[in-house]
Parts: C-alpha cells; sequence; structure tokens
C-alpha cells in the first residue's frame, strides 16, 4: 500500500517538473517579468543618502547652508533655511523607473536623457527652478530631486541634479 503512495507522489512530481520544464511552448513571461528577471543595470549598492555628505551636496549644488533635515536608508532630505531651497535623495528599490518618467511627463515636467556610468535616466525639468533626476539600478532606480526656490543656481538646474545622479553612481563603487 504505501509503494503506492510513493509511486503515485513520485509520478505526480514527475508530471509537474516536465510541466513546468517545457520549453516547446515559447515564452510565457510577460514584458514586466522579464525585465524584473533580467534587470537592464547591475544593482548599485547605495549607502545612506545616496553616499552624499551635507558637505557634498552644498559642493554639488553650490547652495550654502544645505543641512541634513531628515535620513534613513530610503530617503533622505537636506534644507537650507534661509533660502527655501531643498534636496532629496530616494531610493526605490523595485519600482520601474519608465513608470517615473511617464508621470513626470505627465505632469508637464520637460524630460531630458542622461547616463550615469551605464545607467541610464531621466531628467524632468519643472517650470520654477526644479528639476529631478532618475538612474537605474537593478529592477529600480535612485532618484534626486532639487528644488532652489529662492536661492540663485550655479548653472542649469537639470545639469546640477544630474551631477547629484553621477556622483550617487560613483560613490556606489
Amino acid at each position: 500500500m504505501w509503494k503506492r503512495g510513493i509511486l503515485a507522489i513520485v509520478t505526480t512530481l514527475s508530471i509537474m517538473a516536465t510541466g513546468c520544464s517545457d520549453s516547446s511552448s515559447g515564452d510565457q513571461q510577460s514584458p514586466e517579468e522579464s525585465a524584473a528577471a533580467h534587470p537592464a543595470t547591475d544593482e548599485l549598492f547605495v549607502g545612506e543618502c545616496g553616499s552624499m555628505t551635507d558637505g557634498d551636496l552644498v559642493s554639488i549644488t553650490g547652495v550654502r547652508g544645505l543641512a541634513s533635515t531628515s535620513r534613513n536608508s530610503i530617503r533622505c532630505r537636506w534644507d537650507a533655511v534661509d533660502t527655501g531651497a531643498y534636496a532629496m535623495f530616494t531610493w526605490y528599490r523595485g519600482s520601474p523607473i519608465d513608470r517615473e518618467r511617464t508621470v513626470a511627463s505627465q505632469i508637464g515636467r520637460e524630460i531630458g536623457i542622461i547616463d550615469a556610468d551605464g545607467h541610464p535616466g531621466f531628467t524632468a525639468r519643472g517650470s520654477d527652478a526644479s528639476c529631478e533626476a532618475g538612474v537605474e539600478s537593478g529592477d529600480g532606480f535612485l532618484h534626486w530631486s532639487l528644488n532652489y526656490a529662492f536661492a540663485v543656481p550655479s548653472h542649469d538646474v537639470c545639469d546640477v541634479v544630474a551631477d547629484l545622479a553621477r556622483a550617487t553612481v560613483e560613490n556606489a563603487k
């Protein structure tokens, strides 16, 4: 009796294994599943706050007085009290970058294309002195947003935010 039970289990497992390994039916993965299984870029290991210090941020943005107001492993924010300028870093893990780019486009932002050492990305210029940048990291992306408010950018705000993204990728190595 127990031999028939074992035989039935072995037979069932064999059928299940055959069904799972049948390659004649072609690729059944959706594009989202395929992209998740094969990320476009390597996953970066990024330290807290994009591996940026307050000094790094002041140096890249040219905004004096930017200081950390919140920090954790996923999102950090820096504010300059006297000018209202702020910068924010966010690490979106397991979230497609194209969704963020599409949302930015739909709300009327001007989209640009950037590359950070082989990690493709985008910038999204606001109508004010603000811009955001995202770069791919495995199946997610790294995101910077920057708003100068009453501060004066040292150069084009989207160039500055792209520099923040590139510095984050460089620091991740």
